[in-house]
């Protein structure tokens, strides 16, 4: 049995002197099957050392299959991510749990020709400046991940919306999760099914650039062509990179593994490849001043674009510093324009879509299935009219629950039970 998801080892935990077979899901997840339940299958089943997403059976292969299925359905309970050893929940076809409501998870469809696919939560980083206070030091107490067939199946049914609304419709899809896309062991098959949708303008990948390698790089240029007409770049990278200075990376990026030369190899790299490659710095009044500069002077030796990001405060995030207003952002970049002979303040216009139907409006006042938590256990996700409803601090646990909405903004919907 070969699997796209799904890669195996033994292991042992060597206390309880109990092997296992330890799965590994979407790369960044896993579950421990114990070994004695895999040989109730078959005992003599092997793993293949040249293809780690393989399991061999030696008795009929549909009864194995139909066993070693129930096994797979049975112990993914257990799912929890690698990093931060978080529970984690599945989000898949047969799951019913919609994949549009969530601002954490799934798809976010804001009205414009944007459209936000967000496959998992979890980080390889700790920023000192993450707005959602993601990363190996996370106090979020719950994980996701997506099935990959489904996420695409739901957004080509979302832009065939938007497609029979206005046949010209083309929409840019930005994967932008709570957390480092590459993370997702699927991505490549990821961007590539999403690009390959007619009404698909381009692709975006919001990326720290840590776990790029040429590999992966060369593999991206590959789908680009395939997918891309006339030689448009039909696949983006944009690459957050604050500063050059290893000793200021590590303290903001907050780890000291992270690798400042690594990232900026892989954007030159990314850009010989033909990959339209962006740097969006994040700019911390009074830590990376010079640091931006230099990037600034960086982008135009290399002709890449650079965005500067303002660092916003949430009540959710890393907050290492105070925020500064937009005004005084603005007149930042203005002098940096003038010093650096480069075009720093952000004009494009953001188009319209049809948008997905909103089922409720703010104060509205429904009933809704509680599935499981959010990213913190006192928060339920709960289920109306195919829209996922997050609950903050809701009392019940599980079953049907009266919530008032509180909130609808961007079709990301929250209640109060």
């Amino acid at each position: 049995m070969e699997f796209k998801s799904l890669e195996f080892n033994i292991s042992k935990d060597t206390e309880k002197g109990i092997e296992y077979l330890y799965v590994s899901f979407y790369g960044s997840f896993y579950f421990k099957i114990p070994l004695s339940e895999v040989r109730r299958i078959d005992k003599h089943f092997k793993l293949n050392p040249k293809n780690s997403n393989e399991i061999i059976f030696t008795i009929n292969q549909e009864k194995a299959e139909k066993k070693f299925m129930f096994l797979i359905q049975r112990f993914m309970n257990e799912l929890k991510s690698k990093i931060t050893g978080n529970k984690t929940i599945y989000l898949h076809e047969n799951s019913d749990i919609p994949l549009f409501g969530l601002q954490f998870i799934g798809i976010i469809d804001k009205g414009t020709d944007m459209i936000e696919v967000k496959p998992l939560t979890s980080c390889n980083l700790n920023c000192s400046f993450c707005s959602v206070g993601e990363g190996v030091k996370t106090r979020k107490q719950i994980d996701f991940v997506v099935e990959e067939e489904y996420l695409v199946d739901e957004l080509s049914e979302l832009l065939d919306l938007k497609v029979k609304h206005d046949p010209k419709t083309k929409i840019s899809v930005w994967i932008n999760p709570h957390g480092e896309p590459f993370l997702y062991s699927r991505l490549l098959d990821l961007v590539k099914d999403i690009a390959e949708l007619t009404a698909v303008k381009d692709v975006h990948i919001i990326t720290s650039g840590t776990l790029l390698n040429k590999k992966i790089i060369d593999d991206l240029s590959d789908i680009n062509k395939k997918v891309s007409k006339n030689k448009n770049n039909k696949l983006k990278l944009s690459i957050s990179i604050s500063t050059l200075n290893e000793k200021i990376a590590k303290k903001i990026m907050g780890l000291n593994s992270y690798d400042p030369n690594h990232v900026l190899e892989m954007i030159e790299y990314a850009t010989k490849k033909e990959i339209e490659t962006i740097i969006t710095p994040v700019y911390l009044l009074g830590v990376n001043d010079n640091d931006i500069e230099q990037l600034i002077d960086f982008s135009k030796k290399h002709k890449l674009k650079i965005s500067i990001q303002k660092f916003c405060s949430n009540k959710f995030g890393r907050n290492p510093i105070k925020e500064t207003n937009w005004e005084n952002f603005t007149e930042k970049l203005k002098e940096w324009e003038k010093l650096y002979g480069k075009e720093l303040v952000q004009t494009g216009e953001i188009g319209k879509s049809k948008e997905l139907e909103r089922p409720f409006k703010k104060d509205d006042v429904i009933q809704a299935e509680i599935k499981f938590s959010g990213r913190f256990l006192r928060d339920k996700v709960a289920v109306a009219k195919d829209r996922c409803i997050l609950i903050p601090n809701c009392q019940k646990q599980t079953g049907k629950t009266k919530a008032t909405i509180t909130s609808t903004k961007y079709g990301v919907y929250l209640a109060k039970g």
